[in-house]
Parts: C-alpha cells; structure tokens; sequence
C-alpha cells in the first residue's frame, strides 16, 4: 500500500508539471469548439495527453505549443506509462507469479523448517541448520522486514515477506507439513502469540522458541513450544562462568557451533538397542552419554547405566567431532 501511495504522489507530480508547461503555453491551444481556453481547460488537456487519450478537442495550434507537447510532455508521458505499467506488474503480474510459485511450493515442501523472524536469532539459527546438513531447500523464513527479506535472500533461502502471527503467512510456508518452527521475534509477546497459533493449525509441528526474559519462559511453553531457549540469560551464564572457570566456559561456547569442536546432539534409540543399557550400545563405544530422555522422564548421567532403552528414547551424547565422525 505505501508503495502504491508513492506512485501515485508521482504520477499527481507529474501531472502538475506537465499543467504547468502547458499554461505557459496556453495562448498556442485551440478549442476545436471555438470556447476560450481557461485554466481547467488545460488541465483537462494535460491529463488526456500525458495518458495518451488525445480526443481532439484541443489541440496545438502553433509551433511552440507542439514543440512543447513533443519535446516536453512526451517524457512525461513516458514515466507516466512507467508508472502505470509497474503498478499493474506489482498488482497484477507479480502476485500471479508468485501465486503459482507458492503453489509449487507448496507441493514440495514436506518436514521442513519454519523460520518465523530473521534477526540475529533468527539468522544465526539458519545458518547453524545449514552447517548441520540441512538443504536450503528445507528452511523457510518468515518475516514482515523488507531488509531481512533481503539478508535471506543473500544466504540462499527461500523468504516469505508477512507477519508470523497471522495464519495465512503460516500456511503460505506450508506449516502444516513442516518437521520444525524456530520462532524468534523481537518481542516475547509476538513469540507468545505465534506459538499459539502454529499449536493450533498444527499441533504436530515441534516448536523451538527464543524468549528474551527469563520470566517468560514458562509462559511461552505453555503456548505450545516444546523447547524454549533464553539466549539473554544462558548468555549472562556463560559471561558468569568465564570469569571464574573460563576454560570450561569456553568448551560450552564451543558446544553451540557445530562441527567446530566437540559436538552434544541426540541419538534415538534403534530396534535392535532396546533392552540394554545406553553404555552398552557399540554405536556409542567411546563417547560420552550425558543422559536419556524417555517420555516424559529425564534420566540424568549417574542413572543412565541402569535404565534399560526402550523404544522412542533418546540418548544425549557429548563427542569430539572426530569420534563422532568416525562412528
């Protein structure tokens, strides 16, 4: 809509400077009526001959006033014709387009990421994704931010320009299909308010969100997140440790880029591992088990030697990145 108002302030503009050279050369206009040229008069001449309608009731009749309609109102005409025919690519043209490409899109998304917001949260979490083997093809992002649009772009992936809390923006990135949705805006209301409505059009959808107060964290789980992370206070953390175990806090930081060191990531719980202990699985001989999510139960590390794997569980391991390689 702003984009439209701005085109239109042109195309007054430059209606008005066209009326303008034209009164200069008022005395060189005839009415084929024989009526006296007045200031309306033309104005009504400006406008059929900057949009090319030219019904011939007033014409030029001297050399300066064509000179002045050839050399002076013919460029006029021409960004008015510009104007004209973007506005009808932006309205018209373009959303057809995009239209089918949704369409397209639509159709081949499946287990994919959502990304709603595209900030530092929002960017670093992509590019994390992508160093984890995730295709561009597989992360869609959502924000209503022009210049973020922009930076998604220069990463490679695939933008969709609208606000996250609405449901249509949602189901234009195919939410309902989708595996993950990282929710990170600026706001924890807005955070509150998107988790609700991905829970309700699709509640089978993993949601992972970024609350910016720690006492927001219970309020966005309960809006349908199933992992909430607060960068702000696990940051002030990390600053804390540093500065009396600083070579511990540095192994943690090292933890949150993957492949640039050790490595902590899940290991779920195959057919033929049910039954044993996670110490005894040969695919983990030599790493590190932190603990075990089973359901709703958390098995911590002094316990995990005794608990027996059960299907749908999940190991936690800590590896080095060439141990895990090599496994």
């Amino acid at each position: 809509m702003q984009t439209l108002l701005v085109r239109m302030t042109w195309a007054v503009a430059i209606v008005l400077v066209a009326w303008g050279m034209l009164w200069l050369q008022r005395d060189g206009l005839r009415d084929t009526g024989g009526g006296e040229i007045s200031g309306l008069d033309v104005l009504y001449f400006t406008i059929v001959t900057v949009t090319t309608l030219g019904y011939g009731d007033i014409v030029p009749a001297t050399a300066e006033a064509r000179a002045m309609v050839a050399f002076g109102i013919t460029p006029l005409r021409i960004l008015i014709l510009l104007i004209l025919l973007s506005t009808a690519y932006e309205l018209v043209l373009r959303r057809s387009i995009e239209y089918i490409e949704m369409k397209n899109l639509h159709r081949s998304l499946k287990g994919h990421f959502v990304i709603c917001g595209f900030g530092v949260k929002g960017r670093s979490a992509a590019i994390e994704l992508l160093e984890r083997g995730v295709a561009k093809s597989d992360i869609i992002v959502i924000d209503k931010d022009p210049a973020a649009l922009e930076s998604v772009a220069r990463v490679g992936l695939t933008g969709i320009r609208g606000d996250a809390t609405s449901e249509r923006s949602l189901r234009d990135a195919a939410i309902e299909t989708a595996a993950q949705a990282i929710v990170v805006p600026n706001r924890d209301e807005a955070c509150v308010l998107i988790c609700l409505t991905i829970h309700d059009i699709a509640p089978k959808v993993n949601i992972i969100a970024a609350a910016r107060e720690d006492e927001n964290v219970r309020l966005i789980r309960n809006s349908g997140a199933q992992v909430v992370i607060s960068p702000a206070a696990g940051g002030g953390r990390l600053l804390a440790a540093a500065s009396t175990s600083p070579y511990a806090a540095s192994m943690m930081e090292e933890l949150y880029e993957h492949g640039r060191g050790a490595d902590i990531y899940d290991y779920p719980v195959k057919a033929e591992d049910v039954g044993k202990t996670a110490p005894e699985l040969e695919s983990l001989q030599g790493l590190l088990v932190l603990a075990v999510q089973s359901g709703d139960r958390s098995i911590r590390h002094r316990d995990v030697v005794s608990h027996k794997l059960k299907t749908g569980d999940i190991v936690i391991v800590f590896s080095p990145a060439y141990l895990r390689t090599e496994k």
